[in-house]
C-alpha cells in the first residue's frame, strides 16, 4: 500500500471510529455473537397493508425474543410507496425497545417512496442503536460501511462486517436489468481491509451484505450442491463488478448474505473458501408469487473461528441448519485441520501427556482430533472398550477417552469419537444380520458416552467417528449398497435423535482404478441414506497405503465430489494419508504436500491420517513438526540441504543371512536410511528414540546381489548412495 493510500485508509477509519463514538459498541459475549438477517419486508405504510405490516412487525418481535440476536441486518427493499418515514420510525422503535443495533443496506425499490436512499441514510441516523453511515464521502451509494465486532474483553476488533449498497436498476438497459456493485466501492473495501490488517497483523475475518445477488451464486452451483430453499432463478446484474474475485484474493470476506429474490434461501458453501447464502423473505406483504414461509437467517459468529452456524427460521422452526468453517486458515497453503489417533498410541498416557499433544496439534493449526474406536471386538468375539462401558465383559478400568475428552475439554480441541468396530469386518463376508447387530451396538456405545460425558465434555465431545472403513471393491452391487446404506441408517438415525448437533464422519477408501464406478457407488449410497447437513464424507487419498498414487488421486476426488452433489448440505473433506505403508515409516514431507495441495482444489477441510502417529515430535523425530511449521508459516517446506551420506557400508554373509551395516552422522532433519537392492528400493529404516538404525538384514537377498545405503530427509531429500562392501 502506498502512503497516500494508507494516509486516506487512515483518516477512514479514524471517521469510521468518530462516528461509533455515539453508537453501541459490538462485541462479542463469551466468546459468540448472533446476527440475524432481516430481508425484503416491502413494507407500504397504507390501510390495505396494515395486515402484513402487522404480521411483519409480529414475526421480528418473535423471532428477537425467542433468538436474543446482538445486531439486526436488514438487507434492504424494506420500505416502499409514500409515509415511508413513519413505517420507519415504527420499525427503528422496536429496536429501541429491545435495546437492540441494527443496520441496513439498501435494496433496489427502497427509492420507490417518497424518500430517496440519501434521504433514508440521513433518517436512520437519527435512530438510537442505528449503526448504518457512510464509509466515505463520495463512495458511489449509499450506506456503504464497515462495523468491527471487538473481542469478549473489548480490547481488540476480532470481525469485521461490511455493508454494501448493491443500487436499483439500471438506466441503460444494454447492461441487463439489475445495477452493479462499483469499482470505488471495491476499492474502498480493499483499503478497509488492508487498514485493519496494517493495524492488527492480520486480516479479520468477515462477512458481506447487500441487497441484490453476485452472479458468482450461479456459477458456484456447478462444482457445489446449494443446501435450503431454491424455487426461482437467481436474478443478479449482468455485469461481474469483480467483487467476489475481491472477496477471494483478500480471504477475509468468508459469507456473504443477500435478499432480493424471494423464493430463495439457500447457502453455497464453495468448497471451504467462502459461503455464498440468501436471507428468509421476513415481509407478509408479496411483489409476485411467494412460495416460502416468512422469516430471518441467524448467523453465529465464534471469536476464535474463522467459521459461524447458520440456520433460517420461521415462526414454526429452525431450517437447514449448517456450519461454515474457512479451510488453510484463509492462506493459499494447504494444511490440516485435524488427525486421526488410536488406542494403540495413547492406552498408557497421562493427563500431562494429553496435553502435550493437543498443545502440538493446536500448534501446528488443528483443532479436530478423531479417536476410534471405542469399543473394539477382535475375531473371538471378545470385546475391549476405552472407557466403562457395560458392552464388555470385564468393565475396562483403563479410560482413555475421558483423559482425551478431559484434555480436548481444557486445551479447546474438539474430538470426533469413534463408535465400535469389529474385526471380523475385513473379512468382507457381509453377513447382513450380523452387520445390523454391530450398528446397534454402536448405539449402545453411543447413549453410553453421552450419558458419561456429554454434560462433562460438552465442547469437547463434538461427533462421531464411523469406524467401519468402506471401499469401492467390496460394494458393487446395488443390494450391497442398499444393505450398506440400510447400515448406516441404523446409525444415523439414532444419532439424529440423541444428538443430533454432533456431525457423523465417515472415511472410506479406493481398491483399483475403477473411479467413475466408484462414484457411481456412492452416489447410489448418498440418495438412500439419512446423511444430515454438517455429517462429513472424508475419504483417504489412499496414497500412503499404496491404493492409488499421485498421479491418479485426483480422479478419485473428482467422481467423489460428484457423488456428494447427491446428498446437499453433506462436507467433502480429505484423508491425507502421511504414512508409507511399504516400510511403516512416516512419509517425506514433500510427497504430503503434493497430496494435499491434489486434494484442497475438490474439498472444503483436510484432515490426515496421522499426525499424531507419524509427525508428533513426541512420537516421530521432530524434525517433522518442526518443517510442517515452517511450511504453514511459509508456505514452502524449509531446505535442509542434501543429506551426508553413509559410510563404512559393509556387508556380511553367513549361510542365507544378508547383513548390511553402515556408520552415519547425526544430522538436522536427516530421519533414517534407504537400503537399495541392485538399484531397487527394498527398505526405509526411520530412527527411533533419536537414534538412527546401522543395521539391516535381508532374508531374501541372494549371494549376488549389490546393496547401497543412502541417508534420507523428512522433507524427502536422498543422500548419494553408498555401495556396501563385502566382509569376509
Amino acid at each position: 500500500m502506498n502512503m497516500k493510500h494508507y494516509l486516506l485508509s487512515l483518516a477512514c477509519l479514524l471517521c469510521s471510529l468518530a462516528a461509533f463514538s455515539q453508537r453501541p459498541k459490538l462485541q462479542f459475549c463469551d466468546g459468540q455473537f448472533k446476527i440475524m438477517q432481516l430481508t425484503d419486508l416491502h413494507w407500504v405504510e397504507a390501510d390495505d397493508y396494515q395486515s402484513f405490516n402487522d404480521s411483519t412487525y409480529h414475526l421480528i418481535k418473535t423471532m428477537i425474543e425467542a433468538e436474543k440476536p446482538d445486531l439486526v441486518i436488514i438487507t434492504g427493499d424494506v420500505m416502499v410507496g409514500w409515509n415511508v418515514k413513519k413505517g420507519w420510525e415504527k420499525l427503528a422503535a422496536l429496536f429501541a425497545e429491545k435495546k437492540l443495533p441494527f443496520a441496513v443496506t439498501m435494496g433496489n425499490h427502497d427509492e420507490e417512496s417518497d424518500m430517496n436512499n440519501p434521504q433514508i441514510l440521513s433518517l436512520l441516523q437519527t435512530f438510537p442503536y442505528q449503526l448504518t453511515y457512510d464509509a466515505e464521502p463520495g463512495l458511489s451509494g449509499s450506506g456503504n460501511c464497515a462495523l468491527p465486532i471487538w473481542s469478549s474483553d473489548g480490547k481488540k476488533e476480532k470481525w469485521l462486517l461490511y455493508l454494501f449498497d448493491s443500487h436499483n436498476n439500471t438506466v441503460n438497459r444494454s447492461y441487463g436489468y439489475y445495477n452493479w456493485i462499483k469499482q470505488d466501492q471495491i476499492a474502498w473495501y480493499r483499503r478497509t481491509g488492508d487498514s485493519y490488517a496494517s493495524r492488527l497483523g492480520t486480516y479479520l475475518p468477515s462477512l458481506a451484505f447487500f441487497h441484490i445477488p453476485l452472479q458468482e451464486y450461479n456459477a458456484a452451483q456447478w462444482g457445489c450442491t446449494e443446501y435450503g430453499e431454491k424455487q426461482e432463478s437467481i436474478c443478479c446484474s449482468n455485469i461481474n463488478s469483480g467483487l467476489f474475485a475481491a472477496f477471494i484474493e483478500q480471504k477475509d470476506v468468508i459469507g456473504v448474505f443477500t435478499g432480493h429474490d424471494h423464493n430463495n434461501d439457500f447457502l453455497i458453501d464453495v468448497d471451504g473458501n467462502i459461503a455464498l447464502a440468501y436471507g428468509r423473505k421476513t415481509g407478509y406483504a408479496s411483489a409476485y408469487h411467494e412460495v416460502l414461509e416468512r422469516g430471518v437467517r441467524i448467523i453465529q459468529l465464534h471469536e476464535e473461528e474463522a467459521g459461524f452456524d447458520t440456520y433460517v427460521r420461521d415462526l414454526k422452526e429452525k431450517q437447514a441448519p449448517y456450519y461454515f468453517e474457512q479451510k488453510n486458515h484463509g492462506t493459499d497453503t494447504p494444511r490440516f485441520a485435524g488427525s486421526f489417533i488410536q488406542l494403540g498410541l495413547v492406552h498408557n498416557w497421562d493427563d500431562a501427556r494429553w496435553d502435550q499433544e493437543m498443545n502440538m496439534l493446536k500448534e501446528a493449526g488443528m483443532k479436530y482430533l478423531i479417536y476410534a474406536p471405542s469399543l473394539f471386538t477382535d475375531t473371538k468375539g471378545k470385546s475391549y472398550s476405552n472407557y466403562p462401558s457395560s458392552l464388555t465383559a470385564k468393565r475396562s478400568q483403563n479410560n482413555t477417552l475421558e483423559r482425551c475428552l478431559r484434555s480436548a475439554q481444557k486445551n479447546g480441541m474438539k474430538i470426533f469419537v469413534g463408535l465400535n468396530f469389529n474385526d471380523r469386518w475385513w473379512q468382507a463376508d457381509f453377513d447382513a444380520e450380523w452387520l445390523m447387530n454391530e450398528m446397534a451396538k454402536g448405539n449402545q456405545v453411543a447413549q453410553e458416552i453421552v450419558n458419561l460425558y456429554k454434560a462433562k465434555y460438552p465442547d469437547a465431545l463434538y461427533g462421531w467417528y464411523w469406524v467401519w472403513e468402506l471401499d469401492n471393491k467390496h460394494c458393487l452391487t446395488p443390494e450391497l449398497q442398499y444393505g450398506l446404506a440400510t447400515a448406516l441408517n441404523i446409525n444415523l438415525d439414532y444419532l439424529t435423535t440423541l444428538t443430533p448437533e454432533m456431525p457423523l464422519l465417515l472415511s472410506p477408501y479406493m481398491n483399483g482404478d475403477n473411479f467413475e464406478e466408484c462414484g457411481n457407488m456412492w452416489e447410489n449410497i448418498f440418495r438412500q441414506t439419512h446423511f444430515r447437513a454438517g455429517d462429513i464424507f472424508a475419504p483417504q487419498d489412499c496414497v500412503g497405503a499404496g491404493g492409488l498414487t499421485l498421479d491418479n488421486v485426483s480422479q478419485w476426488f473428482t467422481q467423489l465430489k460428484r457423488a456428494v452433489k447427491a446428498k446437499p448440505g453433506l462436507k467433502f473433506w480429505g484423508n491425507v494419508e502421511t504414512f508409507d505403508q511399504r516400510f511403516w515409516v512416516s512419509a517425506p514431507l514433500d510427497r504430503v504436500k503434493k497430496q494435499m495441495q491434489i486434494a484442497n482444489g475438490f474439498v472444503s477441510n483436510l484432515i490426515c491420517f496421522a499426525y499424531s502417529h507419524y509427525n508428533s515430535p513426541y512420537v516421530k523425530n521432530s524434525a517433522y513438526h518442526k518443517a510442517y511449521l515452517h511450511y504453514c508459516q511459509s508456505g514452502q517446506l524449509p531446505d535442509l540441504g542434501i543429506p551426508q551420506s553413509a559410510t563404512e557400508a559393509r556387508i556380511t554373509r553367513r549361510g542365507q543371512t544378508i547383513s548390511i551395516q553402515w556408520s552415519v552422522m547425526p544430522q538436522e532433519g536427516v530421519d533414517g536410511i534407504a537400503i537399495y537392492r541392485n538399484g531397487a528400493l527394498i527398505q526405509k529404516l526411520q530412527q527411533r528414540g533419536g537414534q538412527m538404525p546401522t543395521r539391516f538384514i535381508d532374508k531374501e537377498g541372494k549371494v549376488s546381489d549389490r546393496y547401497e545405503v543412502a541417508t534420507y530427509n523428512v522433507v524427502g531429500t536422498e543422500s548419494s548412495k553408498t555401495e556396501a562392501i563385502e566382509t569376509k
